[in-house]
């Protein structure tokens, strides 16, 4: 009876141990990832392919045809001038997503401008959505918004910028066209507006989050793709059959 006591105590004791150090690597771990952004930007896996040797010229036998060169195969021996290296910043740029009925975005040269219904008086909306992001505004009058310098913060940077925005819009009808542009953005002390992607990543961030504050649940567009999904995913939960219960592995 003792040993069984004693052997039931130190089982515990070793159960609460492995717990404990088990609890430590994973916050360990998960604070390692959320200080570290840079898994969202790198590309990871095997680097073999960069051993691989040169292809060597194709000897064709006499007598073979060879086919005809098809220019969409051609690859191009030219050098090139962009960023390489493993910390190659392989996000993809961000594209403008209007969440409203009948509206339409499009983004060009630092700026993303966008036509919607004046029913869904977006426009209105527009400071409230600002203040909830913490970008005050420096002036504004019923066409225009200039925002003050205001800290923009991203999941995927280990750093915060600093933008001003200048927000237009024009009534057309029973709709009204509003254009986001992005006037400043810079890094520490670096500007980042000649650099295009980050441009884009700031302006059509912006436009991005205000249409998610602007559309209500109502009016939100479901993609026709995501629907079908839906449908086909409940329609086979209810075609499943039903799971017997056995009596015996109850018993």
């Amino acid at each position: 009876m003792l040993n069984n006591t004693l052997n039931q105590a130190l089982f515990k004791g070793s159960v609460i141990k492995k717990t404990a150090v088990l609890t430590v690597v994973t916050s360990l771990f998960l604070a390692g990832c959320g200080s570290d952004q840079n898994f969202k930007r790198e590309v990871e896996g095997n680097e073999d392919y960069l051993k691989s040797p040169t292809l060597k010229p194709l000897i064709v036998p006499e007598g073979v045809l060879v086919p005809a060169q098809n220019n969409e195969f051609y690859v191009s021996k030219n050098e090139f001038k962009g960023d390489l290296g493993k910390k190659l910043d392989i996000r993809p740029p961000s594209l403008p997503i209007p969440t409203i009925q009948d509206a339409f975005a499009v983004y060009n040269s630092g700026s993303v401008t966008f036509n919607v219904p004046l029913s869904s008086q977006v426009w209105e909306q527009i400071p409230d959505s600002l203040s909830k992001k913490n970008i005050s505004i420096a002036n504004r009058d019923n066409d225009t918004i200039n925002t003050d310098h205001a800290f923009i913060v991203r999941a995927d940077e280990e750093q915060a910028v600093q933008a001003t925005y200048s927000i237009k819009r024009q009534l057309l009808g029973d709709t009204e066209t509003i254009t986001i542009l992005i006037t400043s953005l810079t890094r520490d002390t670096h500007n980042l507006m000649s650099q295009p992607i980050e441009v884009q990543r700031y302006a059509v961030g912006l436009f991005n989050d205000i249409m998610d504050d602007v559309a209500p649940d109502s009016v939100r567009v479901v993609p026709p793709k995501a629907q079908n999904s839906d449908a086909e995913k409940d329609n086979a939960e209810s075609k499943k059959p039903a799971t017997a219960v056995n009596s015996t592995n109850q018993e």
